[in-house]
């Protein structure tokens, strides 16, 4: 048992001060984490409304399936009446 120290008495408000403090910690390192979170949560909103609006933009420069389906059919015809 050499080496070993004796454990203090312990009152119980002494251990609602530790077990206080402890939250504390655990409260301030919370806080740092929240606020990072929150800034990548902006991040992320504002990649989000650029990623929409370049999809809205496609629509201005591409054609929509259906209607290159149709001219796809109305190709094929053409090509075969050439033949």
């Amino acid at each position: 048992m050499k080496g070993m120290k004796r454990n203090k008495k312990i009152t119980i408000d002494g251990l609602a001060i530790m077990v206080a403090e402890g939250f504390d910690r655990v409260d301030k390192k919370f806080e740092g984490i929240h606020k990072k979170i929150d800034k990548d949560i902006g991040e992320v909103k504002e990649n989000i409304k650029d990623v929409r609006k370049d999809i809205f933009n496609l629509g201005d420069r591409f054609v929509s399936y259906h209607t290159f389906d149709s001219l796809a059919k109305r190709t094929k015809i053409l090509e075969e009446k050439k033949k």
